[in-house]
């Protein structure tokens, strides 16, 4: 017996029984780390896969954002062109006019009454068409330029995004801020569509209220859906879609074209009441400061606004100017308590 012990003691290996195994035996692995690697493994397809996801979405942002910009920069060349044939067309006429004057002061035979008649329609409808070319170029210069301004913005705002959404939420979240007055003030910095005139004090008002915190995402959430209404708007027009279509009518009709807007189409008002629209109390109250660009008087009456509280007092409301259909722009000329009007009196 201890001849057989020692031969079994020559025969196991000094690593332990696992060295004992044949080669061609497959070495036990725990169940519960297999079910772990497998997870491992899955963890990592999903990763890819997702990686892959995000890459293929910023390839499709990159290309829309490409195709906005080349339509900027062809607007920009039309406006150019109308501009070069306004000019050949002004130098027409003034060579029309120019020749008339010679004959007249040469003691040249004045023409006959018929023909003077004909020269001076055809003066006049020269100079028409080219009153309605340089219009026509200008109002395409203008939206060549506010898309152009918009694109920029847009790049800025992806900055900011790591999901590279540069939409109407990612926007909205940069204009969060702690107080009504932070909130327009970033509005300056993000929105190149909007042109902030309203006074900051008027909101001052409002800081202290309990809603406070609602009104301010309320008025984060008008702001930035203002901004890309006009963007959009903007962009149409520079790539040649005048109208736009029916969703760009105005900042309502924008809003109901939404699947899921920031703000309600019920929240935009375009009209008021008679009294606030012509009383000397009404009007004064909604005269705002709008660009030169806008009016050459400075000022203009407000009476669209987005209620940003109820019905109850102090119902705060934003009053604005909805310029895009002519240089593109929206003017928030006024945040504050509700005016005065036949409820408020």
């Amino acid at each position: 017996m201890q001849k057989g012990m020692k031969e079994n003691t020559k025969e196991s290996s000094p690593f332990g029984p696992a060295a004992n195994r044949s080669p061609h035996e497959a070495p036990h692995i725990p169940a519960q780390f297999m079910k772990r690697l497998e997870q491992w493994r899955q963890e990592s397809l999903d990763l890819v896969e997702e990686h892959r996801r995000t890459i293929a979405r910023l390839e499709r942002k990159l290309a829309a954002e490409t195709e906005r910009r080349r339509a900027a920069e062809h607007g920009v060349e039309q406006a150019k062109a109308l501009l070069r044939q306004g000019r050949r067309l002004e130098e027409h006429m003034d060579s029309v006019l120019a020749g008339l004057a010679k004959e007249i002061g040469n003691g040249s035979p004045a023409p006959g009454t018929a023909e003077l008649e004909r020269r001076l329609e055809e003066s006049e409808g020269d100079r028409a068409t080219l009153r309605a070319l340089l219009e026509e170029s200008e109002a395409e210069r203008r939206a060549a330029v506010r898309a152009r301004d918009a694109l920029v913005a847009r790049y800025r705002i992806s900055g900011h995004d790591d999901s590279g959404d540069a939409d109407v939420r990612t926007l909205r979240e940069l204009l969060e801020a702690p107080t009504f007055a932070e909130i327009l003030e970033r509005a300056r910095q993000y929105c190149t569509c909007l042109a902030i005139t309203a006074d900051p004090g008027e909101s001052r008002k409002l800081e202290h209220h309990s809603k406070a915190v609602r009104w301010r995402a309320r008025l984060s959430d008008s702001l930035a859906t203002m901004q890309m209404y006009a963007e959009a708007k903007n962009l149409a027009r520079a790539s040649g879609n005048g109208s736009a279509g029916a969703g760009f009518a105005n900042l309502r009709a924008y809003c109901a074209s939404l699947d899921t807007p920031l703000i309600s189409e019920q929240k935009v008002a375009h009209y008021e009441g008679e009294l606030a629209r012509n009383s000397p109390r009404g009007r004064s109250g909604r005269t705002c400061p709008v660009p030169a660009e806008v009016s050459r008087t400075g000022t203009a009456v407000m009476v669209e606004h987005i209620r940003i509280g109820d019905g109850e007092p102090p119902a705060p409301r934003l009053h604005f100017l909805d310029d895009t259909d002519r240089s593109g722009l929206i003017v928030v000329g006024y945040f504050g308590d509700h005016l005065f009007n036949a409820q408020t009196n």
